[in-house]
């Protein structure tokens, strides 16, 4: 991070990054602008006139010329930029059971046999769960159920459901429900109930047959994808029938995540064309995470992080070639940056949040009454790793969780003001890292950032898109993504 004066006037604090022949430079708030060599020459050595339109556009975004005026400005910009920092946790996720009818190569979760015993919530420890959650000081709740295969747990499910309902008629919050679901168990009946109860879903795609079945296996003989495929159109079908029917109340789509493996990698063109074909309009692309039995399966389904970013590279020129020929379809982990990047907006990604979202973002409720910091921090324990349990439903209270010297850690940990690779970099207004993660992976909280694969991930995609965006055409698309699909507004969930 560099700063100087010029003219007895401070020039902003800021980061660079060549990319191309020219200069990218960031500040704290997310502003951002691109200067030619000479342009960046002159603005270090404080040669930039006061009558230069240059002058003008650096002045407005805060990297020179800042007063007390203009000081309290960015600090408005950056509350916006960071505001989920500010209003407590949001996200908290209900794991179900652990039993699971498949056996993913990658699952982060370590799960149980469909007839396994005493993986299960109950109705007392869901209650406790929910009744905490509702202490929470935001006015927008989310609560996911995770697994295993939730489904698996239908009463509990449904008990949360209408609980969940109850209690918001005092509470009074933004209420949004949401299930991750492998969606084999899904029948009518189950389906049916979840959309009148507006619940949104949420599944695991990984594309053609080819890929999806190799890397998630189903325990009871079957053909996956065949299931899966079928199921995801019988419910896109259905959400559009309601649609159509609630035109003055939102309904969430399906979505769907993209776990790449190494079997993933020849096939970029076939899984979003897959994805296409399913009738989704976005792709989550994500690499393998450090949790679970992917432990085990590395030496099979593992790649260095150059791999999958050649694999990311070539999925978004394919995408953005198709928005060129009028086809909208969006990648989910670029629309959540390029929400930072061009509208200044803090999307509530936690894994890009300085500090990440552990235990202040989100909390884990686990079957036995065990919270968690994050989902991140369950998967941990899975592990033998207890590291990240902040507390349980039976014994501690929601200022408890908070007020805890566990949550307290993970701010420290994730927030990259304390991360030295991270305090210079052009991409760390837009970044994040997360703590569980690193420790599984390197065994500390605090590696050396600039090492990780992570990171090499991130400042990948950080560099396609600033340099996409440059392109008036490429702009175009990106400003259209965020117009068109405004993914997880909260304010979308208040007119339910």
């Amino acid at each position: 991070m560099i700063s100087a004066k010029i003219n007895s006037k401070r020039l902003g604090d800021f980061r660079f990054k060549k990319i191309g022949k020219d200069y990218l430079i960031t500040n704290d708030v997310g502003n951002w602008q691109y200067l030619s060599a000479e342009n960046f020459k002159r603005f270090l050595n404080a040669k930039i006139s006061q009558k230069e339109k240059i002058y003008q556009e650096l002045s407005g975004k805060g990297f020179i010329d800042i007063n007390k005026k203009k000081l309290a400005e960015l600090a408005g910009q950056y509350l916006t930029l960071n505001y989920s920092s500010f209003k407590g946790p949001t996200l908290f996720i209900i794991v179900l059971t652990l039993r699971c009818n498949h056996r993913c190569l990658y699952c982060q979760v370590t799960p149980e046999s469909p007839m396994a015993k005493g993986f299960d919530m109950n109705e007392a420890t869901a209650k406790k769960a929910v009744d905490l959650i509702f202490r929470a000081p935001s006015r927008f709740i989310s609560i996911e159920f995770q697994g295993g295969e939730p489904v698996i747990n239908w009463p509990v499910l449904k008990y949360i459901v209408k609980y969940a309902k109850e209690v918001n008629k005092e509470k009074n919050k933004n209420l949004k429900i949401s299930l991750v679901s492998n969606l084999t168990l899904l029948d009518e009946k189950k389906l049916n109930f979840l959309l009148k109860e507006d619940v949104s879903i949420s599944c695991s795609f990984d594309g053609p047959a080819k890929v999806h079945n190799k890397n998630r296996i189903f325990l009871e003989g079957g053909n996956s994808y065949e299931i899966v495929s079928k199921q995801i159109k019988k419910i896109q079908k259905t959400i559009k029938i309601k649609k159509k029917k609630s035109k003055r109340k939102f309904v969430d789509s399906l979505n769907a995540i993209l776990t790449v493996s190494r079997f993933s990698l020849p096939y970029y063109k076939e899984i979003v064309d897959e994805y296409i074909k399913t009738g989704f309009d976005n792709i989550f692309i994500r690499p393998l995470s450090p949790f679970g039995l992917q432990r085990q399966t590395l030496n099979i389904i593992g790649y260095r992080a150059e791999e999958f970013i050649d694999f990311y590279k070539k999925s978004m020129d394919y995408i953005l070639k198709l928005n060129l020929e009028g086809k909208l379809f969006v990648e989910r982990n670029a629309y959540y940056a390029l929400k930072k990047i061009l509208k200044n907006e803090d999307a509530n990604y936690l894994e890009m949040r300085s500090p990440c979202g552990a235990g202040i973002g989100q909390m884990a409720f686990n079957y036995d009454g065990g919270i968690f910091t994050c989902d991140e921090g369950r998967m941990a324990e899975r592990m033998g790793y207890e590291n990240f349990k902040l507390g349980d439903v039976y014994n501690n209270n929601f200022n408890q969780l908070i007020d805890n010297e566990i949550t307290k850690t993970m701010c420290l940990a994730s927030c990259l003001d304390n991360q030295f690779s991270c305090l210079n970099c052009a991409y760390k207004p837009y970044c994040g890292v997360c703590p569980v993660a690193n420790f599984i992976e390197y065994g500390t909280i605090f590696p050396q950032i600039s090492n990780t694969d992570k990171c090499k991930i991130n400042k990948a995609m950080f560099y396609y898109l600033f340099s996409k965006i440059r392109n008036k055409k490429y702009r175009n698309i990106f400003e259209n993504w965020l117009e068109k699909l405004p993914y997880l507004n909260e304010k979308d969930y208040s007119k339910k």
